[in-house]
């Protein structure tokens, strides 16, 4: 992101964060921080590793499903880079990864863009699936959002399945990266195979329940009475709402279902606020700081990377894929 683009996200994080701490009360919320027992944060940081590590096993098995072989250190880290463009809108910036592995790895962009597709997908359907376990406690428009991203996430499976892709191709517009297209599609067809889905959609469920129990322990150590049952659904659900909104990171609409579903779950107002406050430090912008990290590094050690870990050669109509962010 260009500096305007960074500065207008900085005032919305500032937004966001004083909305937060307005709405829940300065001094109440001060409190509570001040007298929050630390070690349940360590803990809630330490299982968004465990989200990171299971994500990067997801990553890792799509590309060893595809035949793809970069150097494990330079999956590690272009991995990691995905992270920091959590805060781009609806994670698209996470197709740089693919540039990444095309200048690193020699993968082509066709070969890399259905893995970073399906990351998505899968992502989508795992929050979904973690949502329905507290359909109860969900207001009725984030029961219609749910419903509706499922809906969303078989309409986009539909071409890939189907015939319609080849139709698709056919259009003038698309012609021109037919043959890109169509090694994608192939790409795409091999990650929907239902034995694929269940190991990667399996590692999905079980990444974002970490980082919904990291929501449960946080209230827990704000001695809420909001039981682990309650807080991982809140989670999930919090999360597809901020990714419907599309808006980077989830901002405004994360924090807002997530504190409005807490104090339907019992907790009050300061103790909601307080808790949405400290779970994204401990997810999205812990996430934000390791990806930025990673990206440096890799930046930093790029020549050394490109030099040694090239596998196959950049096809020239690759560069030239509509899919950059």
């Amino acid at each position: 992101m260009d500096g305007r683009k960074w500065f207008l996200l900085i005032l919305l994080t500032i937004a966001v964060f004083a909305g937060l701490v307005g709405y829940g009360d300065f001094r109440k919320i001060g409190t509570h921080l001040a007298e929050f027992p630390y070690p349940f944060l360590v803990a809630a940081f330490a299982l968004a590793c465990a989200n990171f590590a299971l994500r990067f096993a997801r990553w890792a098995y799509y590309l060893k499903v595809l035949d793809l072989h970069p150097r494990a250190s330079v999956s590690v880290l272009v991995f990691l880079s995905g992270l920091a463009m959590a805060i781009t809108p609806g994670k698209a910036g996470e197709l740089y990864k693919c540039y990444l592995l095309r200048d690193r790895a020699g993968i082509p962009l066709s070969a890399s863009v259905p893995v970073v597709v399906m990351e998505r997908l899968t992502d989508l359907v795992s929050v979904v699936l973690i949502a329905i376990l507290g359909l109860a406690l969900l207001p009725p428009v984030v029961v219609w959002v749910v419903g509706g991203v499922l809906i969303l996430c078989m309409l986009v499976l539909i071409p890939i399945v189907t015939r319609l892709w080849d139709d698709l191709l056919s259009l003038p517009v698309l012609r021109r990266w037919k043959d890109d297209l169509e090694t994608s599609r192939d790409s795409l067809r091999t990650l929907v195979q239902p034995n694929v889905q269940f190991v990667s959609i399996g590692l999905g469920l079980v990444a974002w329940i970490s980082e919904g129990l990291a929501l449960w322990l946080i209230m827990y150590g704000l001695n809420s009475d909001v039981g682990i049952f309650e807080a991982i659904p809140v989670y999930a659900a919090a999360t597809l709402v901020g990714a419907i909104t599309t808006l980077p990171g989830g901002l405004v609409g994360t924090e807002g279902s997530m504190v409005a579903m807490l104090q339907q779950s019992g907790a009050a107002r300061e103790i909601a606020s307080t808790g949405a406050l400290l779970v994204r430090l401990a997810t999205l912008w812990f996430a934000v700081i390791v990806g930025l990290a990673a990206l440096l590094w890799l930046n930093r050690v790029g020549g050394a990377v490109a030099g040694s870990a090239l596998a196959v050669e950049p096809e020239g109509p690759d560069d030239q894929l509509p899919t950059r962010s």
